[in-house]
Formats: C-alpha cells, sequence, structure tokens
C-alpha cells in the first residue's frame, strides 16, 4: 500500500518516508500487543472453549467485537512506541546529525509525527465515541446466543455437568424437545448455603432483555444445608440463574457497565438530576470518570507521540532492546499515574476532570520542552550517561 498517496503535495520526501516508517512500526507494535492480550482472554474463557464446544468462527466473532475496547487502549502505547523507534533509529543512526549539517531542523521534521498523532487521537475518539459500545453490546448478544445453543447441546444424559461455576448439574434423560427429565442440581453458589434440587423436569429459558439465562425445574424439592440443619421445601416452578458473568470473561450480560456505555448513555446518565439517589454515588463517579476517559485517552495519542521524540534524542546511544525496557518504563509511569488519577476520581475525592487532565497537561509540558530542547541540543542525554559510567566501570574493573 503506497501511503505516499494520501499525504500532502507539500510534504518533502524525508517527511513522507518518516511518515511511512512510523506507519509500518505502528502497526507491527499494535498487533503484537494485541496478540499478547488475546492470548490473555483466551486462557480466562479455556472453560468455556473446553466445555462449551465453542467453535473457531464463534471464538473470532466474540474477538472481533473486544476489539474495539482493546485497540482503543492501546492506540496511545503504540503512538509511544512506534515514534520512539523511528527517532531512535534516525538518532543512532546518525541521520539527525546529517540533516541538520544540511540544514533541515527538527522542527522540519515535526509535521510527520504530529499528523500521525492526530489521525491516531481522531481514530481513538471514534473508537471511544462509538466503537466500544458497539463491541460489547454484540459480544454480550452473541455471548448470550452462544452460551444458550451450547447449554442446550452440553446437558446431555447421565452425565453430571459442571460447566457453570458453583453448579453441578445431573438429567437422567434428555427429550427431543430439550426437556430434561429427573433432574439433581447441586447449587453451591452462595458460600453459607448448599441446596440440592430435586424435581422431575427442567429445561433452558432465555431472557435477551435481562441478558439471563435460567435453568427452570418444575414440582420439585429444595434440601438446604446450613449451619448443620436440613430444611426441606417443596415448589412448583423453581429458576436457577447461569452465571455468565463468571464464564464470559466477567463482562457483564446484565446492565452495562459505565466502560461499555455508548457516549449517548453517558451523557444521558450524566445530565440525571438525581443520578446518586438511583444508582448510588460510585455509579455517579464512575460515569463521570467514564466521560473524560473518552476524551483523555485520544489527547494521550498525541501527547505521547509528542514526548516519544526527546525521548528517543535522549536514549541515543543506548541498544533498542535496552531503551526499549526504559520506554516501557516512562509508560508505566504514565500509565500509573493515569490509574491514580482514575481510582481518587471514582472515590470522588476530586472532580474527574482534574487528576486526568491534569496528567495530561503535565506530560504535555514535558513534551513541549523536551522537543525545545532537543532542537537546540540541549537535552539529557542518557545514552551518553549510561556509555560514561561504563567506561569508568570497566576502567576501574581493568
Amino acid at each position: 500500500m503506497n501511503l505516499s498517496a494520501y499525504l500532502p503535495r507539500r510534504w518533502t520526501l524525508l517527511q513522507k518516508r518518516v511518515f511511512q516508517e512510523i506507519c509500518f512500526l505502528f502497526f507491527l507494535t499494535w498487533s503484537g500487543l494485541i496478540s499478547l492480550l488475546l492470548v490473555g482472554r483466551l486462557l480466562q474463557l479455556r472453560e468455556l472453549f473446553l466445555h462449551q464446544q465453542v467453535s473457531t468462527l464463534d471464538i473470532v466473532r466474540l474477538f472481533v467485537f473486544l476489539s474495539p475496547f482493546f485497540l482503543f487502549m492501546l492506540i496511545p502505547v503504540a503512538c509511544l512506541l512506534s515514534i520512539f523507534l523511528v527517532f531512535l533509529r534516525m538518532s543512532n543512526d546518525r541521520e539527525l546529525i546529517a540533516l541538520k549539517s544540511g540544514g533541515v531542523s527538527l522542527y522540519q521534521i515535526l509535521p510527520a509525527p504530529i499528523i500521525f498523532s492526530l489521525s491516531a487521537s481522531v481514530l481513538a475518539l471514534l473508537i471511544s465515541l462509538g466503537g466500544i459500545s458497539w463491541g460489547f453490546d454484540n459480544f454480550r448478544r452473541t455471548a448470550l446466543e452462544l452460551a444458550h445453543s451450547k447449554t442446550q447441546m452440553v446437558l446431555q444424559p447421565g452425565i453430571f455437568h459442571k460447566d457453570f461455576p458453583g453448579l453441578t448439574i445431573y438429567a437422567k434423560n434428555v427429550d427431543a424437545d430439550q426437556r430434561l427429565r429427573q433432574v439433581f442440581v447441586e447449587d453451591q453458589t452462595r458460600s453459607e448455603i448448599t441446596a440440592v434440587i430435586v424435581a422431575p423436569v427442567g429445561y433452558v429459558v432465555t431472557e435477551p432483555r435481562e441478558g439471563r439465562i435460567l435453568f427452570a425445574l418444575e414440582h420439585g424439592r429444595i434440601y438446604r444445608m446450613q449451619r448443620n440443619a436440613i430444611t426441606e421445601l417443596r415448589f412448583d416452578s423453581y429458576l436457577v440463574r447461569l452465571d455468565l458473568d463468571q464464564l464470559l470473561m466477567g463482562i457483564s450480560q446484565r446492565d452495562p457497565r459505565p466502560k461499555e456505555m455508548s457516549w449517548r448513555e453517558l451523557r444521558s446518565w450524566s445530565t440525571m438530576p438525581d443520578l446518586v439517589e438511583v444508582r448510588g454515588e460510585e455509579f455517579a463517579n464512575r460515569v463521570a470518570v467514564e466521560i473524560q476517559k473518552r476524551w483523555v485517552v485520544p489527547a494521550a495519542c498525541l501527547i505521547l507521540g509528542l514526548l516519544a521524540i526527546p525521548l528517543a534524542l535522549a536514549f541515543e546511544g543506548l541498544k533498542r532492546q535496552y531503551a526499549l525496557i526504559l520506554i516501557m518504563g516512562v509508560f508505566f509511569v504514565f500509565y500509573g499515574m493515569f490509574s491514580t488519577g482514575i481510582v481518587i476520581a471514582e472515590l470522588g475525592i476530586v472532580p474527574a476532570y482534574l487528576p486526568l487532565w491534569g496528567q495530561m497537561l503535565f506530560f504535555g509540558a514535558i513534551a513541549g520542552l523536551g522537543i525545545w530542547f532537543a532542537a537546540r541540543e540541549r537535552g539529557v542525554r542518557i545514552g551518553e550517561w549510561v556509555a560514561h559510567f561504563q567506561i569508568r566501570f570497566l576502567n576501574k574493573a581493568g
């Protein structure tokens, strides 16, 4: 794919090549990071894969619906790494020195990383305003459909099934219409009570609006064991809720959490005058934090992209693997401050915008000052410090 056709005509050949190299490293970095995350999710879903007989196509569908959320969170770090690696290579190869001797300053190279960072910010903003909720909504619907169909398949006669956390289900026979006969259920979902349910008939009920799957039993008995005492209850109809939240990666199958909502839903909740009374202070704080986060993360793409430039020049002379360790350390500091700001805002200690946007202004100022000093060759030279330290250490050792 020729990216030059989509770039401004006034761009120099240097700016186009820098932009293309950043794009290549961005997609390479992003694909590597999202692969690691998907492998982690794959391990979390191992119970679903092993017991529920989910096909490869179904797995791909679930991961596609989760990808907007992953992409939204990974764009900033991918921006940081891609721009950092490009300028680190140019610095170590002495290309920046050669360009400066030819009359090309650092400011003349900046349009490429700035335009790229702005493009990444726009992409992150589009995902935050609509893509995240689209992915979670489709994931919930698909997971519910899969869980219902696979549950019907898994509940085979004459086998004790422990596919759902805290439940053991046994049926002596299964009719052609998927009704279970002579059903035994052991319910250990509550730590203080163990219930044994025996019923002649049972079947699976789906509630799409509530995002729930229920195991319905008719004309049976419940034996509850609590504190060395056993109580017996008779019932005409009894419902056991199958816990899909634990089985399907902890994503809520009922009311969406703020991080799973669309921008319209978040704004609707935030403008509700009695939100604290209706849903509680904790929910109101999380809505306020999520609204700010939907804008802060796109802004972080630009800020981290600019911050990568002076950091790459500061690490000049270091091997790439060591420089990557240091730049990831910088990102972990950034992410740690970001997470701390979210916790503080969710606790209601300060308004949500203050810690999140305050951090962006802080790192933005560092990025601006770093570029200003680097353009005047007055920036910090961490690579030179490390080289001098190695020389002194070797001399003393010798």
